[in-house]
């Protein structure tokens, strides 16, 4: 991929334009990374508002309702629904199931399981499956 940088001093604001003969998948994630935001996100502690940067959390995950952050030793509420998180925390969290989004950089190992399942051990020592629908995915983003 060709880059090129215009620099102006008349632009008070930067933007960006891609010129591609088709939106392909490595276009899109580079769309993804270039919008995700960096702000830090609310989850609540017992009776505390916290805020989380987005590189320090290891899984997003629905459990009765409610979804949940994992970091390296906490665990928080959150507000928000999954698929505003993964809109907001963009390409480093990859969806794995209808109820789970994990960082991809804090994945310890992976365990194949019955039937061609993945189970992913994560840093925190906390686990999930890959379910079969987000597997071509997961395979992409981690490389195999």
């Amino acid at each position: 991929m060709k880059v090129q940088i215009q620099l102006d001093p008349e632009i008070t604001a930067p933007y960006i334009t891609i010129h591609a003969s088709a939106l392909t998948p490595d276009i899109e994630q580079l769309i993804d990374a270039l919008s995700t935001s960096e702000a830090p996100i609310a989850a609540m502690k017992e009776d505390r508002i916290v805020l989380l940067r987005p590189e320090d959390l290891y899984m997003a995950r629905v459990e009765n309702g409610t979804v949940f952050f994992y970091t390296a030793t906490e665990k928080y509420v959150s507000k928000k629904r999954l698929y505003e998180l993964e809109q907001q925390l963009g390409y480093a969290m990859i969806r794995i199931s209808k109820t789970t989004l994990v960082n991809i950089r804090f994945i310890d190992y992976v365990e194949l399981s019955f039937g061609g399942a993945l189970l992913l051990k994560l840093k925190n020592k906390e686990q999930d499956y890959v379910s079969r629908k987000y597997l071509p995915a997961f395979k992409k983003a981690i490389g195999i």
